[in-house]
């Protein structure tokens, strides 16, 4: 029997690492799709049909084969900070007990996805485009996605039970029941009922919540979460006949050209993070930056405002500039409180453009990721304006406020370097900070859109990094968009599950609730944009921004049209409120990323942050009373 259990164990393992391959050659196809068509009508005149046609397929595709593998590689997010702090047995028992409840949306929309599929087949229906196809083979792989997240999620659960089988003793249930799995099985199965009777006898909305809020806490990966609470929602609150919406409801989360440049921008960034491009921008802001007092930090905040241009990832951001940061400023002599407080500030990734906070919010609500990504370069600049200015007068009045005791230098010690290898410097640093420079003038001038843009940036990556740098080899190429593809499933997935939990929320009405409600209670548009605002910190400090704001943004975005804001502006807002969400103790994301990475003290950390969330809070007033700042670029855009 063991023997069997585990040739299927390894044959479900390279089944899903054949997806992993299979998505990285989609995302390299869906980058030459795009590009191609850009570079044919420049260069050729010319119209090559099909080819948007073909990415946007690729994307789908992409999107649910590779779905499962991410999930076997531990990259989905799931909310652990309750987790972390439990036993062994309970976080077992939490464990277990989830994911087999998600298989009730993973079977569900498997089996309704085949029988949509067969009938697309039967009755041959096509797509509707330039390239059409047959749509059932598009369909196809969202049974055959779910099939394969049916087979993970049972392996999962079969590993913890294996690993945690000296902890099912079901004659210490009592005894020991704070390590025993059998207990928190029955605190989630307990939990879930009272959840599903509140909804059903109570409340909808306040049931539906809880139920959410249990699913999360108790480790389900986030877009299983929101799709089993939207699956369950539809089943129990309008009828069994919903559910077979769920895999339409799939399908056209991600049948969308402009969501094609978000897994671009995130392999690009990360090519040219491990092509070495981010450390010779160090570098070279540590070079021309001098030796005065604060250079080495205000060297790293133009460093992380840098590569968050590139990567669009606040974690990401933080993850690298923490790496080569930290080690410098504390050799230095700084202290650990101000070190780590200008990484987390100077890593606010999807505030500056492009990102991919921008191209989420423009997805979700169908504004222009263009108008976006120009909107936020103002109030990107003014924050990052206002952190170095911070840095600058904290060292004129008090020097000694920013090293240690008696490790105050008179000036900082600099590399003895030349101008002429200062001026190597620059040559090697230009490559990297052309690229920002080139997309967004080329999104402002109306050259190409987001999406061309991406595409383009992958193969400006690609060619620099390989071929003038030369710092990444042809044969770590695969494993880099491996590690972008990895990414981009998660993102996408979770995009997936927030439509289906989304469009629960629309057909209990939800958002339609709330904006009669301000209305009837007469509350400012000022007071509910501050409360709006605390409800995403608060959810910042425990998701990912991506997971934030695919959640809420259904349900938010109504609220503020219908107070009157202008729906660019917001989307700056929306994106800097999400940023103070990831630094905001007690579980901001970032504050334990350097944690992580540094060792430091969470006391120390949130000392040293605290002056940069404020001036993230200053700039969101500023951008209250001058709503120019974010509006006016835009307005002038090519179209």
């Amino acid at each position: 029997m063991k023997k069997l259990y585990k040739a299927i164990d390894r044959t479900i393992d390279r089944i899903l690492s054949a997806m992993g391959l299979i998505s990285v050659v989609l995302m390299v196809l869906l980058s030459l799709f795009i590009s191609t068509q850009v570079f044919s009508r420049y260069f050729l005149n010319m119209h090559v049909p099909g080819l948007f046609d073909l990415s946007m397929y690729s994307l789908i595709i992409f999107t649910f084969l590779s779905a499962a593998y991410t999930l076997r590689e531990g990259q989905q997010i799931h909310v652990d900070f309750l987790l972390n702090h439990l036993s062994d047995g309970a976080r077992a028992g939490f464990r277990i007990t989830s994911y087999t409840v998600s298989l009730f949306f993973v079977v569900i929309l498997g089996w309704i996805s085949r029988e949509w599929a067969f009938a697309s087949f039967s009755s041959g229906a096509m797509t509707i485009s330039e390239t059409p196809i047959p749509k059932g083979i598009l369909i196809s792989t969202i049974s055959l996605g779910s099939l394969l997240l049916f087979l993970q999620i049972i392996r999962m659960i079969i590993s913890s039970s294996i690993q945690s089988s000296h902890l099912f003793n079901i004659k210490n249930f009592f005894k020991d029941k704070w390590n025993n799995p059998f207990f928190f099985m029955a605190i989630f199965i307990v939990g879930l009922i009272l959840g599903l009777i509140f909804t059903v006898y109570v409340n909808e909305i306040v049931g539906i919540c809880l139920i959410a809020l249990l699913v999360l806490l108790c480790g389900m990966p986030v877009f299983l979460a929101l799709g089993f609470v939207g699956s369950i929602g539809m089943y129990i609150l309008i009828g069994e006949s919903t559910t077979r919406q769920l895999p339409f409801i799939a399908y056209k989360s991600v049948e969308s050209f402009p969501l094609t440049c978000l897994p671009l921008f995130i392999i690009a960034g990360i090519i040219m993070e491990r092509g070495k491009i981010v450390e010779d921008v160090f570098l070279f802001f540590r070079s021309f930056a001098g030796n005065f007092i604060s250079a080495p930090l205000i060297s790293t905040i133009l460093v992380g405002g840098f590569f968050c241009a590139i990567s669009g990832s606040s974690v990401a951001t933080t993850s690298l500039i923490a790496a080569v940061s930290l080690p410098i400023l504390i050799s230095t002599g700084y202290k650990k409180s101000i070190s780590s407080g200008v990484v987390a500030g100077s890593t606010i990734g999807t505030v500056i453009p492009p990102s991919i906070g921008y191209v989420l919010y423009g997805v979700i609500t169908e504004e222009s990721i263009g108008q976006l990504f120009i909107a936020g370069i103002i109030p990107a600049a003014m924050i990052f304006g206002f952190y170095c200015l911070y840095i600058l007068l904290r060292a004129q009045i008090n020097a000694n406020s920013l090293f240690e005791k008696d490790q105050v230098p008179e000036k900082i010690q600099t590399p003895d370097i030349t101008w002429k290898d200062k001026l190597n410097v620059f040559k090697r640093a230009l490559c990297g900070l052309f690229a920002p420079v080139f997309v967004l003038g080329g999104i402002y001038m109306g050259i190409f859109t987001p999406t061309e843009a991406a595409a383009i940036m992958v193969i400006y990556a690609i060619i620099i990094t390989t071929l003038i740098m030369k710092t990444v080899k042809w044969s770590q190429l695969f494993d880099i968009i491996l590690i972008g593809t990895k990414v981009s499933s998660m993102i996408l997935i979770i995009i997936v599950g927030a439509r289906i939990f989304g469009a629960l929320t629309s057909q209990i009405g939800i958002a339609a609730d709330l904006v009669e409600y301000i209305q009837a209670a007469q509350i400012s548009p000022v007071k509910t944009l501050l409360a709006i605002s605390a409800m995403l910190v608060v959810l910042g400090m425990f998701l990912d921004a991506a997971s934030v704001m695919v959640i809420t943004l259904p349900v938010f975005y109504p609220v503020i049209m219908a107070a009157g804001f202008n729906s660019v502006w917001f989307g700056v807002f929306f994106i800097i409120v999400l940023e103070i969400g990831l630094l905001t103790p007690p579980v901001g994301l970032n504050l334990f990323i350097i944690k992580g990475l540094s060792n430091f003290s969470m006391g120390t950390i949130i000392r040293g942050t605290s002056p940069f969330i404020l001036i993230l809070v200053l700039s969101l007033f500023i951008l209250i009373l001058f709503p120019q700042l974010a509006t006016w670029l835009p307005s002038l855009m090519v179209q």
